[in-house]
């Protein structure tokens, strides 16, 4: 296996970044209809220079079912991911999919954009956008009626889940109405919702730490489309994408720790470890540590899984068979791993 400073090497000097994005966007962009693309951005930090240009910041939809990345855009110095995410979307089929996103996604040109591909939407509602706020939070308040008045009827339907993992045990209850549809004029608004969360930590028989988090949003599933519980899963979907991508992205692989900061060979990097968690789902591994640690005893099935992959693509894999070599090793082999 080459050297880890060959590898650097090929990252600054060899690899094209347009091609790779190119090859690597035609083997992510495999996602089935009724698959639930995440968006979020992340800051690449190792190709931060001292003293110099801030780091890289990149914004990524994410196949939450595939494990897979099929567009990311890089957002500008002087931008924000909201003018990044409709060019992120433009790189994506859209059609039959629900999109999800964070509070800074819940913009009306975005919603509107979604919904005439024929995509669908639940987005947070915080007081970036105040009227929605408002009336979200106003519709969901305890019903306070004065004496010898009545109970103002509503159509809110509820649901419930508790579940209890890894020694935590969360209770989440959601409430969802159509009321608003007509009274607020927004692209696509099918329902609002509000969702309560509980979470407790249990260690030895004893809660140690509690957690309460209260949510409003909206959606363009309409109530025959989706039914609380399952507004309630889409929105608990959204958050695959940090455990999917950031998390192995800054402690399994050590990304940040990397310092790549010559040229574009922080963001190629990034890109080859943005199709990694989709390599190792292709394999049958569930854990990228697992994964990493068998592939290092078994280094020609590593090959093997490259060579199915571009198999599966028909050609278009996310590198040519010099990168394909280059990534597979980078991640066991990169500075960062030899420190």
């Amino acid at each position: 296996m080459s050297h880890h400073n060959t590898i650097r090497r090929v990252f600054q000097h060899i690899l094209d970044e347009a091609e790779c994005n190119r090859l690597m966007q035609a083997y992510q962009q495999q996602a089935k209809q009724g698959e639930q693309p995440a968006i979020d951005g992340k800051t690449l930090h190792g190709t931060r220079i001292a003293d110099g240009e801030p780091a890289d910041h990149r914004l990524s939809i994410y196949a939450v079912r595939h494990q897979r990345v099929p567009a990311q855009v890089a957002v500008g110095r002087k931008e924000y991911e909201i003018v990044a995410a409709p060019k992120a979307l433009e790189q994506v089929v859209i059609a039959g999919k629900i999109i999800t996103g964070d509070a800074m996604h819940a913009q009306r040109a975005l919603s509107a954009q979604i919904v005439e591909r024929g995509g669908d939407y639940p987005w947070v509602v915080k007081e970036n956008q105040r009227g929605l706020y408002q009336d979200r939070s106003q519709l969901f308040a305890a019903d306070k009626p004065r004496p010898g008045y009545g109970k103002i009827s509503t159509d809110v339907q509820q649901a419930e889940i508790i579940n209890k993992r890894h020694r935590r045990l969360g209770k989440r209850r959601i409430q969802v109405s159509a009321m608003l549809n007509d009274y607020r004029d927004w692209p696509g608004l099918g329902q609002v919702y509000w969702l309560k969360q509980h979470f407790s930590w249990i260690r030895q028989g004893e809660v140690i730490k509690t957690s309460h988090e209260v949510e409003y949003g909206i959606t363009s599933l309409t109530r025959e489309q989706a039914s609380p519980k399952c507004v309630m899963q889409v929105r608990r979907k959204h958050w695959l994408i940090e455990t999917g991508v950031h998390y192995r992205r800054d402690v399994t692989f050590r990304e940040d720790a990397a310092c790549m900061t010559k040229g574009a060979s922080g963001r190629i990097l990034a890109t080859i470890h943005d199709v990694v968690p989709a390599l190792i789902k292709q394999a049958g591994f569930q854990h990228a540590v697992q994964a990493c640690r068998w592939f290092d005893g078994h280094i020609q099935q590593k090959f093997a899984t490259l060579r199915k992959s571009w198999e599966m693509g028909r050609g278009a894999c996310f590198m040519s068979n010099l990168t394909c070599k280059r990534s597979s090793s980078v991640i066991r082999q990169s500075p960062w791993h030899h420190a």
